[in-house]
């Protein structure tokens, strides 16, 4: 691949080990942002080819202000590529405000084909992006390093140039959705490097790192509660249960249910404002 980058959220400590110049590399983040006033439900936006500095005014426009137009007009001030990232996603607990989106993805110039979310997601979010004429790009999402299975490609001698491209509709896009065979896959991985770690498991701060599947992520978390001092063979218990509940598929096929549901919800608003025709 041409340009590799990481986005975790809300953090470029990635970039300070393996470096901020490196050929072919580009300093990036997924930023979160809850803007009550405007938006109601937290939004995810990657942001790429940015350095310390953007960083840091980045995360106080967003973590304190949590002001969306001023932290759109912070990169447009800066000439920083940015992505709305899965347009009809929110956080655990949060309804998404399907009007709200519609109303800001004005502000995007380009959308997110998500490896992370079904097909009729992914679908409803390329409609979206034609609809509006925005660009849209192919990302894996992956927590368990599942890197170039859903890519971009295009043009450009840079990587700014290569992003005009896509922002111009002059790309391709090699996409990849959410099934029961990957969510399987990602949530045994990551369960397993749960029980790999020194301690036991993350701490409790930690976890926003989830399996996508809610029912796990419950048991993960009242896990992480346990008491430090709990014996291994009951950690491994443990980890066999977990395992074990992730393989049988039922976690998993509750929740593609429910994004089935979420999918469904969202044609039905858009079909009414004339949007997924």
């Amino acid at each position: 691949m041409t340009y590799v980058a990481f986005t975790d959220h809300d953090s470029m400590g990635a970039y300070d080990h393996i470096g901020w110049t490196r050929e072919g590399l580009v300093p990036a983040v997924e930023v979160r942002i809850l803007d009550r006033r405007k938006v109601g439900h937290t939004l995810h936006i990657n942001i790429y080819a940015l350095n310390r500095g953007q960083f840091s005014e980045i995360l106080r426009i967003a973590q304190i202000a949590q002001d969306l137009e001023r932290l759109i007009s912070y990169l447009k001030d800066e000439d920083l590529p940015y992505t709305f990232n899965h347009p009809f996603w929110c956080e655990a607990g949060e309804t998404p405000n399907f009007q709200a989106i519609l109303d800001i993805v004005d502000f995007f110039p380009v959308l997110e084909y998500n490896m992370g979310r079904i097909a009729r997601l992914n679908e409803l979010a390329l409609r979206l992006a034609r609809a509006k004429g925005r660009g849209i790009v192919a990302t894996t999402d992956t927590h368990v390093g599942e890197i170039g299975r859903a890519f971009t490609v295009g043009r450009g001698g840079s990587f700014l140039e290569y992003f005009d491209h896509i922002r111009s509709g002059q790309s391709f896009i090699v996409p990849a959705d959410l099934n029961i065979s990957r969510l399987k896959g990602e949530a045994r991985v990551r369960i397993r490097q749960l029980f790999n770690k020194s301690a036991w498991l993350h701490p409790k701060d930690s976890l926003s790192i989830d399996t996508g599947i809610g029912i796990l992520d419950g048991l993960i978390v009242r896990m992480a509660q346990a008491r430090p001092g709990t014996p291994g063979f009951a950690k491994k218990i443990l980890e066999v249960l977990l395992q074990g509940a992730s393989r049988s598929g039922i976690p998993g096929s509750l929740y593609l249910r429910s994004q089935r549901n979420l999918a469904d919800q969202i044609s039905m608003f858009l079909e009414g404002m004339e949007i997924a025709a």
